[in-house]
């Protein structure tokens, strides 16, 4: 996280959600289950590496993110 906090929900596809809240500026959260989703209510605060590739840095705005399953 590297901008001002942001709302994120990280879901996977049965529905179990793994964290809703407002992530802080430092904070980090690594996740290794997968397929998941990311969805951001700011995506220009995060920082998202998906499977050690660094994703391009989003707009201002709701971002989301979908993490495949893992090769």
């Amino acid at each position: 996280m590297t901008g001002p906090p942001t709302s994120v929900i990280v879901q996977v596809p049965n529905g179990k959600i793994l964290y809703k809240g407002t992530m802080a500026t430092g904070q980090t959260f690594r996740y290794t289950e997968t397929p998941l989703s990311v969805v951001a209510t700011n995506g220009a605060s995060l920082e998202v590496t998906i499977h050690g590739q660094e994703q391009d840095a989003a707009q201002a705005g709701r971002t989301e993110w979908a993490v495949p399953e893992q090769p």
